[in-house]
């Protein structure tokens, strides 16, 4: 990496100078935060180092000046033990990370290491947002398989034609996002797509609801009513979950698919519609026709165009486009989320029964429960994986594709357990102490070791 010191004390930018150059860095130092400035003005850096206590300009007015010139810049500050309380208003102001002094070089190139693979995960993220932007979306619709791209393709050569489409999948494919791409890529889309779900309803409640009910038609219809197809005239109608039509509904549904016209419940008055017809179905069609429990006519009608869409598990290439889509989704403003290689690996192997559904609803709560930046597979559910071995694999070999020493895991994992301790006792000390079975002495010097905020 490019790095900027900034430390007004010879001796110890020397020291760390060096310390940056031997372990393969490129590195420019000042001993005022004013060249370093200038500096990072003329020349793309990846990294500033600088201490808080300056001639000229304080850490603080230092990193508020390199925010306002490359919002992006990391800066790690260090502060000695005294000033922690600055070093927590420097991350309040965009500070990647703190080190208290005196440290070894060991620590700070550990924080640089972390620092390059939360660099590397960053730049994944923006190259698949740019894919998601540029190649692999289709409305709301995120997939670079090539199902999904033969799926695009259909979709736009049917959406400038009238013809009934149905869309077959399982519960959570996206069925419902393929009716809104149609729509709204056809000559209806400034005219209403109105959608019904026919699951688990009664004949006669399906019936006033698609075609309405006039005044008095049965106790309870205070008034007229218009049902969906009339309120979809000029539109589209979408028909979710049609294979759970009762047999004697389908009759009415097969004229309104024949005819276009249809009579309000309690009604004698025909009505006509104007509507393109988008229908999906959680199981196979056929297989209910075979056994007497759809209308064969019903069905040839429904399948003019047959659109099938894949679980998600026959697609786990495109896991890694719909994270960074429900990143972007769920993501608080000008926040910067990633999943770890390790983690979006336990999610391309996992067979997702609920679909993309399951696996929207899974980002959504891991943004909600976990504030690191990076997501690990300890923050992953326990129900992602088969046993709690390969969770702990996992783990350990993440440590050896970083290419860990015994001693940096060791430290890693000892950081990590304290940390999880002290947010375990709500922040009290003495209890976290308890749970690790420290002397609270102990745990405090632990704490300004590994510089745990």
């Amino acid at each position: 990496m490019k790095i900027v010191v900034v430390e007004d004390e010879k001796i110890k930018r020397i020291t760390l100078t060096d310390a940056l150059l031997r372990a393969g860095h490129e590195v420019a130092s000042y001993d005022d935060p004013l060249n370093a400035i200038e500096a990072i003005k003329e020349d793309n850096f990846d990294l500033v180092v600088t201490d808080l206590k300056l001639p000229h300009m304080d850490g603080l007015d230092l990193l508020k000046n390199l925010k306002a010139m490359r919002p992006e810049m990391p800066v790690i500050v260090m502060t000695a033990y005294a000033t922690v309380d600055t070093a927590v208003k420097a991350m309040k102001l965009g500070a990647y990370d703190y080190i208290t002094k005196p440290f070894s070089s060991e620590e700070l190139l550990l924080i640089i290491e972390r620092l390059k693979e939360y660099k590397a995960l960053m730049d994944e993220n923006k190259n698949l947002k740019k894919a998601i932007s540029e190649r692999y979306s289709f409305g709301n619709l995120v997939g670079k398989s090539k199902q999904m791209q033969e799926i695009y393709n259909v979709i736009e050569a049917i959406s400038q034609r009238e013809a009934t489409v149905l869309i077959e999948g399982e519960s959570g494919t996206g069925k419902e996002l393929i009716a809104h791409a149609i729509h709204y890529n056809s000559p209806r889309k400034n005219k209403p797509l109105v959608k019904f779900s026919c699951a688990a309803l009664t004949e006669s409640l399906i019936s006033s609801e698609l075609f309405g009910h006039e005044k008095g038609a049965f106790t309870g219809a205070v008034k007229e009513r218009k049902g969906r197809f009339e309120l979809a005239n000029g539109g589209t109608i979408f028909l979710d979950d049609v294979d759970d039509i009762p047999l004697p509904m389908q009759t009415k549904l097969l004229r309104v698919l024949q005819e276009r016209e249809f009579e309000r419940v309690g009604g004698t008055t025909t009505i006509s519609v104007d509507v393109r017809v988008i229908a999906a179905t959680k199981v196979d069609l056929l297989e209910k026709v075979k056994k007497g429990e759809f209308r064969e006519d019903l069905y040839y009608r429904l399948n003019v165009i047959p659109l099938k869409l894949p679980p998600l598990r026959e697609r786990a290439e495109d896991i890694p486009l719909l994270v960074e889509h429900f990143l972007n989704k769920y993501s608080k403003k000008d926040e910067k989320r990633a999943f770890s290689r390790e983690a979006m690996q336990v999610l391309m192997d996992y067979k997702w029964p609920g679909n993309i559904r399951e696996l929207e609803n899974m980002v959504e709560r891991i943004l909600a429960l976990s504030k690191n930046e990076v997501i690990t597979p300890s923050d992953l559910p326990d129900s992602l994986f088969e046993s709690a071995d390969l969770r702990r694999d996992l783990h350990l070999t993440s440590i050896l594709d970083r290419g860990s020493s015994l001693e940096e895991a060791v430290a890693n994992l000892e950081k990590r357990l304290i940390t999880l301790a002290i947010e375990r006792a709500g922040g009290n000390r003495s209890e976290a102490a308890r749970m690790l079975k420290l002397k609270r002495s102990t745990l405090q010097d632990k704490i300004i070791k590994y510089a745990i905020k």
